[in-house]
């Protein structure tokens, strides 16, 4: 039972990719030529996702020398709070806090805010940009997918089930559970897929939406915590030295570094 959960996180980035790839194709074949917006909100979400995963992947923590843990007890964050080293019985080594161990990536990091099942990588102050653009731009490939998908799901589904044109009627078409019904009921099978692609995508715009919203509030008004340590963010410190370029482009994550004058950048010393 033990090893059901890491089968779970390793399969659900794989899923994730699978989908979006799905969504793409066939949101270009129904609207039947490629856009460029289409286009550049896709791959702006590919190379945030990326860089995500590449910040994860090759963070490391400040390792402490065991014979010494008793000469240094302790640093001074920018707050003047003191944190103590600590030793971790997982990796089987000293760091200093604030550091949370990720049972999943099977690794400490510093300033850890959470572990994304969905995109295979923890979030940490050093990509925390990048997640908040990823969200933005996921959310923004999904509506562009939705105003594409849902006319023509409404047309031919409006057509095998009643002619009405009601608003009522339009909703039952697109709330799931009625519509597969219906679906069902008329013995048309072949749109039940589209519908639920439909509804999983206004759940994925309205997540996406609302919580990178909430995240860069949050960073903004010291209200995010990592590792229980908390404090306000700029957007140079939230987005990296090239501050909103990043939406444009994801520097700090694909050619640059998360360090800021060489107060973030977490290196193994």
């Amino acid at each position: 039972m033990k090893a059901l959960p890491q089968i779970i996180v390793k399969i659900c980035p794989f899923i994730s990719l699978t989908y979006s790839i799905i969504v793409i194709v066939l949101t270009i074949y129904i609207n039947e030529k490629v856009t460029p917006i289409f286009i550049f909100f896709s791959i702006q979400a590919y190379l945030n996702w990326y860089s995500i995963y590449s910040i994860s992947r090759n963070a490391t923590t400040m390792e402490i020398n065991p014979m010494g843990k008793k000469l240094l007890v302790y640093y001074k964050t920018a707050n003047s709070e003191e944190y103590k080293y600590w030793y971790c019985e997982k990796c089987v080594n000293y760091t200093c806090k604030p550091t949370q161990h990720c049972v999943f990536c099977k690794k400490c990091f510093h300033f850890r805010d959470h572990h994304c099942f969905f995109l295979g990588a923890c979030i940490l102050r050093q990509n925390i940009g990048n997640f908040i653009l990823f969200c933005f731009y996921a959310s923004l490939t999904c509506l562009y997918s939705l105003c594409i998908l849902g006319p023509y799901l409404y047309e031919n589904i409006n057509r095998v089930i009643r002619t009405d044109t009601d608003s009522f009627n339009i909703f039952l078409n697109f709330c799931f559970p009625i519509a597969l019904i219906r679906l069902l009921h008329s013995r048309e099978n072949s749109y039940i897929l589209l519908v639920t692609m439909f509804d999983v995508l206004v759940s994925i715009l309205c997540i996406c939406l609302v919580y990178a919203t909430w995240k860069l509030h949050s960073c903004m008004t010291g209200k995010q915590r990592y590792a229980n340590i908390s404090g306000k963010q700029s957007l140079k410190e939230i987005f990296g030295s090239y501050g909103l370029s990043n939406i444009i482009f994801p520097y700090n994550g694909l050619i640059g570094t998360r360090d800021l004058n060489g107060k973030y950048e977490l290196k193994q010393v």
